[in-house]
């Protein structure tokens, strides 16, 4: 059989994987709220008391008539229930900060913490689900959301907002990082901080189910399983455009379903994490078994991503048949030097790519590192066939392992045995991927086995084995 042939078997026959998911079982039982007249009075306490209710008596489906129903505070979930909302249903949040309180053990951008809860949070709970047709508004575009912005942005811009500009929270974002260095401190940001919360977030939670529902508004992170066990998202639609609106960012979790999804987002479609360096390493829980499947991902940042937390490690995923629209880096692999921690056993297969202003394919080693970068990820066992691109704006492709700077930060050029042959990028195998355009076909940067076959670039065919570049190569696009 052909390598080609061999790669598209492996990365397809996901149903296998699938199938020792273990799936929601929600109790034969049912209850039904209705709006309240005045739909600006706070709904909240009438759903949550429902909900409780339902539990007590050993779990059921909730359904929430349709009508719209305003959220002073968090929507927490139970195990046993089955939040249903029925079409034209609009669960309409707050978005005012201090609602958001009391703090709730999480993860922020993979540290731990005490933080502002999820608008829709569930913490240690078993058989678990949000379905239906209706919409889950955050309110983050209300307040929440402009902590990601500079103080005298008017609208959301890139490269200048979230963790990666002057904001009003990096003030926060920098206590935190410091914090998660040392083990046992104490990481409590509640009233007066400015960590923005997830939209959705399953916490510590097994056998999850978020089916059929629109979800827009996110303060932050849209759909957020971290420490979770066999987890569906499934036919979710997302309409969401402030900083860091990633769509779906399984952490430390295993057994992840993401298909059938439509993401409309100001961030990553999805991005895999597993923890963030001196934090992530210690606890050490990897995410594993992640399937993403018949998506369409029209992200206003790159489209499927691993990293950059990901210090606990990442293994065992599989992408297949996506769409991705215009973005900046269509299949990105991303760490730095501080996090640690290792990608392994990817596959990917049968993705169609409108355009990349980066790179269509990119491993990334040095992604806004901070921390000294004593410790480089490892990058290793990656399977991509099947992949067509209209257009990059920069790279086809662009592989960037570590290399050692001399004094002043230059990286002049040197023969291969006098770099540091650290070979975080190795065994990578890409086969029919086919660019249509790009001013640069490949960008190679110590690295190891890595090869192309049946592969062009601007219609002619990429070598086998490239020659790797003597200098470090730039593609400043995030």
């Amino acid at each position: 059989m052909m390598l080609a042939a061999v790669l598209r078997v492996a990365a397809m026959n996901t149903d296998s994987l699938i199938s020792t998911f273990q799936s929601v079982n929600i109790p034969h039982r049912n209850l039904t709220v209705t709006p309240l007249q005045d739909t600006s009075a706070d709904a909240l306490p009438m759903l949550q008391e429902t909900l409780d209710n339902l539990a007590a008596q050993g779990g059921g489906r909730l359904t929430v008539a349709s009508g719209e129903y305003y959220l002073c505070g968090s929507l927490v979930l139970r195990s046993n229930i089955e939040l249903y909302l029925e079409r034209g249903t609009l669960l309409k949040f707050s978005g005012k900060p201090d609602d958001f309180l009391p703090v709730v053990p999480t993860r922020w951008e993979g540290t731990n913490l005490m933080g502002r809860s999820a608008m829709i949070y569930a913490n240690g709970a078993t058989n678990v689900a949000i379905t239906g047709e209706g919409t889950i508004d955050a309110g983050g575009d209300r307040e929440m959301a402009r902590w990601g912005m500079p103080a005298d942005m008017e609208q959301f811009s890139e490269n200048t907002h979230g963790t990666h500009g002057e904001t009003v929270e990096m003030p926060d974002v920098r206590r935190l990082r410091a914090l998660g260095d040392e083990e046992g401190s104490e990481r409590v940001f509640g009233k007066g901080t400015h960590l923005r919360p997830c939209a959705v977030e399953f916490y510590g939670c097994s056998r999850v189910l978020m089916e059929g529902v629109t979800l827009k508004n996110s303060p932050f992170w849209c759909i957020h399983p971290v420490y979770c066990d066999n987890v569906v998202v499934r036919r979710v639609t997302i309409d969401s455009h402030s900083p860091n609106n990633d769509g779906c960012d399984p952490e430390s979790s295993r057994n992840v379903l993401i298909e059938y999804c439509t993401f409309r987002t100001g961030d990553d479609a999805v991005a895999i994490k597993a923890g963030r360096d001196a934090d992530g390493r210690r606890v050490g829980r990897a995410s594993e078994n992640i399937v993403i499947r018949h998506c369409r991902f029209f992200s206003e940042c790159n489209g499927l991503c691993i990293g950059s937390e990901m210090s606990g490690g990442v293994s065992g995923v599989y992408m297949h048949d996506v769409e991705i629209g215009n973005v900046k880096n269509a299949l990105l692999f991303k760490s730095n030097l501080d996090r640690g921690g290792y990608i392994r056993q990817v596959r990917v297969d049968s993705i169609r790519i409108a355009s990349a202003k980066g790179a269509v394919l990119r491993f990334e080693t040095n992604y806004f590192g901070y921390r000294g970068g004593n410790y480089p990820a490892q990058y290793e066992d990656f399977a991509i066939s099947h992949v067509m691109a209209e257009r990059a704006d920069g790279y086809a492709v662009y592989y960037d392992g570590p290399g050692v700077p001399l004094e002043g930060g230059a990286e002049p050029a040197v023969s291969p045995t006098e770099k540091n042959k650290a070979f975080a990028i190795r065994n990578i195998s890409v086969s029919d991927f086919h660019v249509l355009s790009a001013p640069h076909e490949y960008y190679l940067f110590n690295t190891e086995d890595c090869h192309f076959l049946r592969s062009s670039v601007n219609g002619q065919p990429l070598p086998e084995r490239p020659l790797e570049s003597l200098m470090r190569q730039s593609c400043d696009v995030w």
